[in-house]
């Protein structure tokens, strides 16, 4: 297969577009993203602030200790945003079938001022039932954005469903409680659908929100969560039942679009997809665990742990044996962090301080019953059966390149459409060759979207 390295891709209907001139609706929402993304790169977002700022010292998320055994956070790095118990409610499982709704309520959708909404659109908040890797029936949270003007870009308004890139593992982190608050920054892709006027779904993914913890990083818990988004957002008001569907993520949120993908033909083959796109994928999770084990993101291991932990019970022993004092405290920790709390406490922490015999959590990683985990996640050995763009930054200092590569030849081997493009962006600094081809991809990942939904032309790579 040959893959094409480019520093922007631009779609025919673009060509007579500046290639810096975004959308005004696109430009804002990229400004909006852009600086809590880069204070909490920064590593200077404080774990708590004076009273009265926007990272104050209210309570954190509860961690919820008897799932994890892990007891509770009581610094916040971001307000808990539950006015109304809309989350804090839900129970650990349900009854009834995935995408079924359970409640709704509504919500607002900022851009940098918080419970501003400059986009003219209606948000409403959903719970909703989906299917866990164990095969309990679960709630998971979401928000269903659409335009309140009607839809003229041809066929029924497009359903665009969102996964979210890394928040966190605490309640605090859910997406939407960010979003009213003008703190999210999957704002980008939101925005800029919503200005073509399509219908969008965030989804908060397994734990992030709800009583239960989040599930970071596993496959089917956030394939299937983002698949029943777009089952849920069906049932909402003025979202077409016919509504072509495509899944978006970047980062985590990446995996999950890339996992909802694989998995769309079995698990949701109802729900008309169309197109994905899957950006920045950690489809390789040993990969990435080496990639951020003592860098800015080493909280991440403490996600990925806590997310075990929850799913598979059996290994707490192992844990427990494992980890000394301080490492228990470093998993106990992170189950409540948001990214910016975990950027002030556990960047650069050198993780072979945290086990008893000075091992590195990505070598406790290797070894069961850990690794079979691991191995679990691996993306890329079902090939999805719709067109996907596969998008990644060559120097990504958080998730390697190479993932992204495999995984997309590995696709395009086993019979999907891919086009497959890296954007070669200059070394920046620690997170930000990562976070920046997430802006940079964007506009031509959505123009590519937006054309094969259309039955436009498109590029793919040949194999």
């Amino acid at each position: 297969m040959t893959f094409s390295r480019r520093n922007s891709h631009r779609s025919p209907s673009d060509r007579s577009r500046p290639l810096g001139t975004l959308r005004p609706r696109t430009l804002t929402a990229a400004c909006a993203v852009l600086l809590p993304a880069a204070i909490a790169a920064s590593g200077m977002a404080p774990a708590t602030a004076a009273p009265g700022g926007l990272y104050g010292s209210v309570e954190g998320s509860a961690s919820k200790a008897a799932a994890t055994g892990s007891g509770k956070s009581v610094v916040g790095s971001l307000p808990n945003y539950d006015p109304d118990g809309f989350y804090s409610s839900l129970p650990l499982q349900v009854k009834g079938k995935p995408g079924e709704i359970i409640k709704t309520a509504p919500s607002n959708f900022a851009l940098g001022i918080p419970f501003v909404d400059w986009t003219n659109s209606e948000a409403q908040r959903v719970a909703y039932v989906s299917t866990n890797s164990r095969g309990e029936t679960v709630p998971v949270t979401g928000t269903v954005l659409v335009p309140r003007t009607p839809y003229t870009g041809g066929g029924e308004r497009p359903l665009l469903v969102v996964a979210p890139g890394t928040q966190g593992s605490g309640d605090a982190c859910a997406p939407g409680k960010l979003l009213p608050m003008g703190l999210e920054y999957e704002a980008a892709p939101v925005a800029a659908a919503l200005s073509r006027g399509w219908a969008v779904a965030l989804t908060d993914l397994n734990g992030l929100g709800t009583p239960a913890q989040h599930t970071y990083m596993n496959r089917v818990d956030q394939g299937n969560a983002t698949l029943d988004m777009a089952r849920a957002a069906k049932h909402m008001p003025r979202v077409p039942k016919a509504a072509p569907v495509a899944v978006w993520g970047y980062s985590q949120g990446g995996g999950s679009s890339a996992a909802a993908l694989e998995l769309a033909h079995t698990y949701a083959p109802e729900i008309n997809l169309k197109a994905g796109y899957a950006g920045g994928v950690p489809a390789d999770l040993a990969m990435t665990a080496t990639a951020i084990d003592n860098g800015p993101l080493a909280a991440a291991l403490g996600y990925t742990l806590n997310g075990f932990l929850v799913s598979n019970p059996e290994i707490r022993g192992a844990v427990e044996a494992k980890m000394n004092d301080k490492g228990k405290e470093f998993v106990r920790q992170t189950a409540s962090e948001c990214i910016p709390e975990s950027l002030a406490r556990h960047a650069y922490t050198d993780t072979r301080t945290l086990t008893k015999n000075g091992e590195s959590l990505t070598e406790l990683l290797e070894q069961e019953p850990f690794k079979k985990l691991v191995d679990a996640q691996h993306i890329g050995s079902r090939p999805p059966q719709v067109p996907v763009y596969v998008g990644h930054g060559t120097n990504d200092d958080t998730i390697p390149v190479e993932q992204s590569r495999r995984m997309a030849r590995q696709w395009a081997e086993g019979g999907t459409k891919v086009n497959y493009a890296e954007h070669n962006i200059p070394r920046t600094f620690p997170l930000g060759d990562h976070m920046v081809p997430m802006i940079t991809h964007l506009l031509p990942a959505l123009d590519w979207v937006d054309n094969v939904i259309h039955d436009r032309p498109v590029q793919f790579n040949k194999a």
